[in-house]
C-alpha cells in the first residue's frame, strides 16, 4: 500500500473512513474493521455510481473457490460498524439478485486530489508546511463530520415521521376443545412478545388491553386506541387434545386491513419452551413481513408463508455447514417448511439437495431412507406441476444417489447438453463423470463453462469444490483450509485435507484434521476411510496387524475403505475381494473417489493388468472411459471442448488411460514414500 493509500481519508455521509487504520469514525466513536472489509467498502465507494455484484467482489478480493458467505460476512461487519441494518438500510443497500449499492454520499476523498509533479524546492516547502496542512485537514474533516451528523439527525427525524411503526400487542385469546391446561400460556405471551418485537429495529411496541380493541377490525380507528398506533397484533391459541395451533393477525388501524396473517401448529410440551417457540415464530414472521428485502426474497424463493420461509432459511444455513448433524437439522427444517406450505417447491428441492449431500457420507441404511425422502419430494412437486423445471434437478439427484445408475445419468446429461439449453447443473455433473473416467483436463474445461447457480436457486453442486478436486494435493490443501475457516465442520474438506497432507508425507499435521473429521462425521464411513489411509501411509497399519481387513464380514459399509487400505498395502487379492462386495448404493464412492485415491497405491498395483481388469469388471474402467471420451467428442460442437491429445491417442489405441492428464509429470506420484510403504510389506 502506498503512502497516499495509507493516509487516505474519506468523508462518507456522517463518517470519516481511514483506509490505512481500517477505521470507521462517527463523532467520538471509532469502529475498526478487518482489512478485507475495508477493501470492500473502498471498492463500493469507488464504484458508488452503480450496483456492485457479489461475483465481482468475490473475484476482486477472494479466491475463485470462495463462497457467497464471505461477502455476506463482510457486508454484515461493515453494517455493524456503521450502525446500519438489513431492515433500515441507510448506507449500504442490498439489491436482491444483483448485489450491493452504496447509499451514503462521498463528501470528500483525499485520493481525488492529484498533485502535479513537484520540484525539489516545492517538496521542501511541503515538508515545512506539513503541520499547517494537517491542521487544515482536521478542520475540514471536523466540518464534514458536523455536517454529516446534522444530515443524519435530520434523516432520522424525517424517517420517523414517514414510516415509524407503532404496534399494539393485544392479549392472546384462548380456545379449547375441553381442556384448559394451557390457558395460563396466554398470560405471559404479551409481555414476551413485546420484548421480542422491540428487538426488531426502530419501532414502538405497546401493550393494549382487550377493552381497547374491538373484535371488528374496521373499528380500530376509534378513540380508545392511542392516536399514533399504526398496527394491532392479535393472536389466538387453540388447544385440541395434544396439539396447539397459534393464529396471528397484524391489522392496520386506519382501515382494518389484515396486513399479515400466520398460522403454525406444534405439540404440547414444557411451558417456557412452548412460549419461546411461539414468540420466535411470530417475531421471525413479522421481521420478514416488515422488511421489504426479506419479503421480496421470500417471494422470490417461492412462498408467501413467512414462518415456512423462516424454516427454509434456517435449513439453508445448516445445509451449507456440510456435516451429518447439520444435514439432519436441515432436513428437519425443510420438512417443517413443507408442512407449513406444501407447494413450497424450493423447500422440496432444498431437502433433496441436503439428502444428496448427506447420502455421500452416510451408511447404506441411511442412504436408503434419504433416497425415499427425495422420491417423496419428487412426487410432491409432480403433483403440483408435472412440468415444473425443479423435477429435472430432483431426477438428477436421484440418479446420483442411486450409485449404480451413472450410465443412465451420462445419457440424460448428454441429451440435455446437446439440446443447447441444459439445466445449470448439467455441465458440472458431466465434469464429475469425466473425473471418474480420469479425464481431468476435459473436466476442467467443462467446469470453466459451467454456470454458477445464482440467487434464489438451489443446485446439488458446489462448482468451486469440484475445481479444488482437480488440484494436486499441495495446491488443494490451502484452498480447502480457506473454506474450513468459514465452515469448520465441513466433513468433506476435513477428510480431504487430512488425506492430502498424508499424500505429501505431512502425517503430523494430518492427524488433527482426521480427529476433527471423526467428531464431525457421526455416521463414520468417511472418517473410517481417512483413518485407514493415514494409518497405512504412516506405517501404523501393515499386513501383520490388519487381520480385520482379511476377514470380510457383512458390513458392506466398509467394503470400499477396506479395499483402498488393501491396495495401499500391496495386497491386490484382498483389495479386489472387498471392492467386488461394494453395495450398489456405495458404487458412488467407487466412481467419485477411486480415481483420486490411486495416488496412494504402489506403482506395482497400478501397473498390474489385473487392476485394470478389475476396474473394467466393476464398470469403471476402459469401457466407461471410452463412453466419456465419445461423449466429449459428440458434445464438442455444443460445448467447444475437445479431447486432449493424450486422451485421443489412448482412444485411438483402445488403451485405458490411468495417469492424470492434467497434472505435470513431477506431481505423479505425489510422494514416493507412500508407494514405499506397500513395497516394504
Amino acid at each position: 500500500m502506498t503512502g497516499a493509500e495509507i493516509n487516505r481519508i474519506i468523508a462518507l455521509g456522517p463518517f470519516e473512513i481511514s483506509k490505512g487504520s481500517c477505521t470507521i469514525t462517527l463523532g467520538e466513536v471509532e469502529n475498526k474493521v478487518s482489512p478485507r472489509c475495508m477493501d470492500v467498502l473502498i471498492y463500493l465507494i469507488e464504484h458508488s455510481d452503480r450496483i456492485v455484484s457479489t461475483e465481482e467482489l468475490l473475484h476482486k478480493f477472494w479466491s475463485s473457490v470462495a463462497s457467497d458467505h464471505a461477502i455476506h460476512k463482510a457486508i454484515a461487519e461493515l453494517r455493524a460498524a456503521m450502525g446500519d441494518s438489513v431492515r433500515r438500510q441507510r448506507y449500504i443497500k442490498t439489491v436482491p439478485k444483483r448485489g450491493y449499492k452504496l447509499l451514503a454520499d462521498v463528501l470528500a476523498d483525499s485520493a481525488t486530489v492529484i498533485p502535479e509533479p513537484a520540484s525539489l524546492l516545492s517538496r521542501m516547502r511541503q515538508k515545512l508546511d506539513l503541520a499547517d496542512t494537517r491542521q487544515w485537514l482536521v478542520g475540514i474533516a471536523a466540518a464534514v463530520i458536523l455536517s454529516g451528523l446534522g444530515w443524519l439527525a435530520e434523516s432520522e427525524r424525517t424517517q420517523r415521521q414517514v414510516d415509524q411503526l407503532v404496534i399494539g400487542v393485544s392479549p392472546f385469546r384462548f380456545e379449547s376443545n375441553g381442556g384448559d391446561s394451557n390457558r395460563y400460556l396466554v398470560d405471559g405471551l404479551t409481555s414476551t412478545l413485546i420484548n421480542g418485537l422491540s428487538n426488531l429495529g426502530p419501532m414502538e411496541v405497546l401493550a393494549i388491553s382487550d377493552t381497547d380493541t374491538s373484535s371488528t377490525p374496521t373499528r380500530f380507528g376509534i378513540s380508545r386506541l392511542p392516536s399514533h398506533l399504526t398496527h394491532v397484533l392479535q393472536g389466538t391459541l387453540i388447544q385440541a387434545d395434544e396439539r396447539l395451533r397459534v393464529i396471528i393477525n397484524l391489522v392496520r388501524t386506519d382501515d382494518g386491513v389484515y396486513e399479515y396473517s400466520g398460522r403454525f401448529d406444534m405439540n404440547q410440551g414444557e411451558l417456557f419452551n412452548i412460549q419461546d417457540t411461539i414468540v420466535t415464530n411470530i417475531v421471525g414472521a413479522l421481521a420478514i413481513h416488515l422488511d421489504d428485502e426479506h419479503r421480496a426474497n421470500m417471494l422470490d424463493w417461492g412462498t408467501s408463508d413467512a414462518i415456512a420461509y423462516d424454516r427454509f432459511m434456517k435449513a439453508e444455513f445448516h445445509n451449507a455447514q456440510f456435516n451429518p448433524d447439520d444435514w439432519q437439522l436441515a432436513i428437519e427444517y425443510y420438512t417443517e417448511a413443507i408442512e407449513l406450505d406444501p407447494t413450497f417447491v424450493s423447500a422440496h428441492l432444498g431437502l433433496s439437495a441436503a439428502a444428496n449431500n448427506y447420502s455421500v457420507f452416510a451408511k447404506i441404511a441411511e442412504k436408503q431412507r434419504l433416497l425415499e425422502l427425495v422420491a417423496k419430494s419428487h412426487r410432491a412437486i409432480a403433483s403440483i406441476d408435472r412440468e415444473h423445471p425443479a423435477l429435472v434437478s430432483i431426477r438428477a439427484i436421484e440418479l446420483r444417489m442411486a450409485g449404480n445408475e451413472y450410465r443412465q445419468e451420462e445419457t440424460v446429461l448428454r441429451q440435455q447438453i446437446l439440446s443447447g439449453t441444459p439445466p445449470d447443473f448439467a455441465m458440472a455433473h458431466y465434469a464429475l463423470l469425466l473425473m471418474s473416467a480420469r479425464l481431468y483436463d476435459e473436466a476442467q474445461r467443462f467446469l470453466d463453462k459451467a454456470a454458477e447457480v445464482g440467487p434464489f436457486k438451489i443446485s446439488p453442486d458446489e462448482i468451486w469444490s469440484y475445481r479444488i478436486t482437480l488440484l494436486p494435493p499441495a495446491q488443494a490443501i490451502p484452498a480447502r483450509k480457506l473454506q474450513l475457516l468459514e465452515r469448520p465442520k465441513h466433513v468433506g474438506f476435513l477428510g480431504s485435507v487430512a488425506r492430502d497432507l498424508t499424500a505429501i508425507g505431512n502425517y503430523q499435521e494430518a492427524i488433527p484434521f482426521l480427529e476433527r473429521q471423526k467428531l464431525a462425521d457421526r455416521q463414520g464411513p468417511s472418517a473410517e476411510l481417512t483413518t485407514l489411509i493415514v494409518d497405512t501411509a504412516r506405517g501404523a497399519l501393515n499386513r501383520e496387524n490388519a487381520s480385520f481387513l482379511r476377514e470380510f464380514d457383512d458390513d458392506k459399509d466398509s467394503a470400499y475403505s477396506n479395499g483402498v487400505a488393501s491396495f495401499m498395502l500391496g495386497d491386490f487379492d484382498a483389495g479386489a475381494h472387498y471392492w467386488s462386495q461394494i453395495h450398489p448404493l456405495q458404487k458412488r464412492w467407487l466412481l467419485n473417489l477411486a480415481h483420486a485415491q490411486e495416488i496412494y497405491f504402489p506403482a506395482r498395483i497400478l501397473a498390474n493388468e489385473q487392476y485394470t481388469a478389475l476396474l473394467e469388471d466393476l464398470d469403471v474402467g476402459r469401457s466407461w472411459q471410452r463412453t466419456l471420451m465419445e461423449g466429449v467428442m459428440l458434445l464438442e460442437g455444443v460445448t467447444g471442448v475437445d479431447l486432449s491429445e493424450t486422451a485421443y491417442t489412448h482412444y485411438q489405441q483402445d488403451i485405458f488411460m490411468a495417469r492424470n492428464n492434467l497434472w505435470a509429470e513431477n506431481v505423479w506420484p505425489v510422494d514416493a514414500s507412500i508407494a514405499g510403504v506397500a513395497q516394504s510389506q
